[in-house]
């Protein structure tokens, strides 16, 4: 089962990006931005992410990633483990199941804190 976010608890507006669509989202999905300017999903083909979806989103919208926030989640995580950003094709919200970078950890059951930083951007 892929992963899926129930909501932002809570997040710092400070370390948020803009950014435009280049795919469309879901709220969470782990974002890159391209060098064409535009956001597309991390996934298995993008080994980087710059921040997480705000809500979800179609191509051509404005969005706001979030670089640091807690997010609530319908699946199970690992608590303590760390959550990574790249999921299967389509994008994915950040998960302990996933490959690519570290984007944060999974603080309880379901609760991940969000804290992409340089290393997840590279």
């Amino acid at each position: 089962m892929p992963s899926e976010a129930v909501g932002w608890d809570m997040y710092d507006p400070r370390l948020t990006t803009k950014v435009i669509l280049a795919e469309a989202c879901d709220l969470a999905d782990c974002m890159y931005i391209h060098t064409d300017g535009l956001a597309y999903l991390s996934d298995n083909g993008e080994d980087k992410c710059h921040g997480c979806a705000l809500e979800a989103g179609s191509i051509g919208d404005a969005m706001t990633l979030v670089r640091n926030g807690r997010l609530r989640m319908v699946t199970a995580q690992t608590p303590g483990a760390n959550v990574l950003s790249c999921g299967a094709a389509g994008g994915s919200p950040p998960d302990d199941g996933n490959s690519g970078p570290i984007v944060g950890y999974a603080a309880e059951t379901y609760l991940i804190i969000v804290q992409i930083d340089a290393v997840s951007t590279t």
